[in-house]
């Protein structure tokens, strides 16, 4: 009966580390600092590429389906937390403001306007790619 119940912690031991070692497909971009909380997930490094803001770097012009971007932010108006998507073609924007779920309207774009230059940095953004 010793042996047995040896056998069946080293499985558990075993699979405990084989599955911390496996991770899920897809490519992570993850920027957290002071107030500042920036995701990008996507299938693929490709796809991520294929994100794109408008050429003044205040809005963002393509995000593919597969693609979605979380950004929480605090700033003296207090805590902004916008997720990004594609719906059918379309850029959805789930924006909350202080914990009350907001539309996006023109001052959450113009918040969200004043970050884009900032996250453009963080994934290097070049000739309007990220």
């Amino acid at each position: 009966m010793k042996f047995y119940n040896y056998r069946i912690l080293v499985l558990l031991i075993v699979s405990f580390v084989l599955s911390a070692c496996i991770t899920m497909p897809g490519h992570r971009h993850v920027t957290e600092e002071e107030g500042f909380y920036l995701r990008v997930e996507t299938p693929s490094l490709e796809i991520r590429k294929q994100i794109r803001f408008n050429a003044e770097l205040n809005g963002l012009k393509y995000l593919p389906e597969t693609a979605w971007i979380k950004l929480i932010v605090t700033d003296s108006k207090g805590k902004h937390d916008l997720m990004i998507k594609n719906s059918d073609g379309l850029i959805i924007y789930d924006y909350t403001l202080n914990g009350q779920k907001t539309s996006f309207d023109e001052s959450g774009r113009e918040w969200f306007d004043s970050v884009i230059p900032k996250v453009a940095k963080i994934l290097g953004l070049v000739g309007g790619n990220i």
